[in-house]
């Protein structure tokens, strides 16, 4: 019954018209940059670039970023209008794939925030719940938008956090209901493909990347150096006499991430990170140290904290791939230096720099406020990282997007984790700047083929 739906329901949609204007008459189509890799434009004997040509390499859009914060792309009205329309197009257009889209990721939302029993228990609420979702999802965004403030700050007397602070009430209701849109389709394509909901939790654990690194990096490239795991509250492995990060096993956006600098001459470990609670020690013995982590953290991983090489500070590049059909293809690469003070990018206020294609160098600031300080720093290594990022995203379909966290050592680069669906990542934002490339996505992703494709070659599972 679900396949005659299927075959049946048509893929109408066309490029939209600067008015925004959808037709089936016409196929979708992209709205790219003029930018091009360095196999397009680097005269013979030249220095290398990067090979690759991004899909939008100037579209890239994160959190706590004025435009990705408030979303005011065309003014509230204009963005609410782009957001409302691709959610009920596609669900009115498309409603037996965006019913299975929708029910396919909601289970895997339950996956990634608690765990396999509950996961299991969720869904068969899920599958009912789903039709009422697609009728009111929006309004159910409104709702949870207006009231979650003042019921944090007033009932349960705590701060906003920080994930939630940037957003003004209109930019954060659009954003959820640009998020369930795109996570509808790429859990129909998760569907298609024959994948498990649970998939997402086993994908959104620190210890499943770091084995991916290990087992499929060439020499020369590395996983972080893991020390010790937490499960259940109980350390297994060493807390070294070394310099560390802490951080949970699954989620991410900075929460609870925590370094550590080992002091040899006082045998203590000394936490410097601006982000920490007042609260919270700035010097641990190790006995210390191990007696916080087992009440902070139930599940987690110490690792060594790698340092980028000079020239370049507390950073870390960040290498966005999307895969559809199996073949992956590069939408954008960017610079994430740190803030001031912090070991950590994966907070909010950050000075991201786009790269330059064609002579693999860091290329200009988003921010109109920065002083574009690290402008031209050469990266040499970055085409290859392009090329092994990619490399695993063909063996891992079903993860439309990947955002990988890379630092570039005097060791050579050392690859952190990969972002992936749920919760997703950067390139969402990116594409509602142009409803054209909204078309043109939707219209790949609801023609995914049943199974994985052929050559996509083996999978890591």
């Amino acid at each position: 019954m679900t396949n005659s739906m299927e075959a049946s329901a048509q893929d109408a949609a066309s490029a939209a018209q600067p008015a925004a204007t959808e037709s089936t008459a016409e196929t979708p189509k992209i709205v790219k940059t003029a930018v091009k890799g360095s196999k397009q434009t680097t005269a013979e004997g030249a220095k290398r670039g990067i090979d690759r040509t991004p899909i939008w390499p100037d579209y890239f859009a994160r959190l706590g970023q004025p435009d990705a914060a408030n979303w005011q792309y065309q003014g509230y009205w204009g963005d609410t209008v782009n957001v409302w329309r691709a959610f009920y197009s596609l669900m009115f257009k498309h409603p037996v794939k965006s019913f299975l889209g929708l029910k396919h990721f909601f289970q895997s939302l339950i996956y990634r925030i608690s765990d396999e029993s509950h996961g299991r228990a969720w869904l068969p609420l899920i599958f009912v719940l789903t039709p009422v979702l697609m009728l009111f999802a929006p309004f159910f965004s409104l709702l949870a938008v207006a009231t979650a403030p003042p019921y944090l700050k007033h009932i349960k007397k705590i701060e906003i956090p920080p994930l939630l602070q940037p957003f003004s009430f209109m930019g954060w209701a659009n954003y959820n209901v640009m998020l369930m849109t795109m996570f509808t389709m790429h859990a129909y394509l998760q569907h298609k493909a024959g994948l498990h909901p649970n998939r997402a939790l086993l994908h959104s654990s620190k210890i499943f990347w770091h084995k991916v690194f290990e087992e499929h990096l060439p020499e020369g490239h590395h996983a972080t150096k893991e020390y010790a795991v937490i499960i259940h509250g109980h350390v297994r492995g060493e807390l070294p006499k070394d310099d560390i990060v802490i951080k949970p096993t699954h989620g991410g956006a900075g929460v609870f991430l925590r370094t550590m600098r080992w002091d040899d001459e006082n045998g203590v470990y000394i936490c410097e990170d601006p982000e920490k609670q007042p609260d919270e020690a700035h010097t641990y013995t190790p006995e210390a140290l191990e007696a916080w982590i087992l009440k902070i953290y139930d599940n987690g991983v110490i690792e060594k904290l790698h340092r980028s090489r000079e020239p370049f500070p507390v950073s870390s590049f960040r290498i966005m791939t999307l895969n559809v059909d199996g073949n992956p293809e590069l939408m954008a690469a960017v610079f994430l230096p740190a803030p001031e003070g912090s070991n950590s990018t994966a907070y909010f206020d950050l000075d991201t720099y786009l790269m330059n294609y064609e002579d693999s160098t860091i290329g200009q600031p988003i921010r109109p406020y920065s002083d574009g300080k690290y402008t031209g720093i050469p990266v040499p290594e970055m085409n290859d990282v392009i090329e092994n990022c990619l490399a695993m995203h063909k063996k891992m379909y079903g993860d439309v997007e990947i955002s990988w966290d890379v630092i570039f050592s005097d060791e050579g680069p050392v690859y952190l984790e990969g972002n992936i669906f749920p919760p997703g990542c950067d390139y969402k934002l990116s594409i509602f700047k142009k409803y054209e490339n909204y078309l043109w996505l939707r219209q790949r992703l609801l023609s995914a083929p049943t199974g994985v494709p052929p050559h996509a070659g083996p999978q890591i599972p």
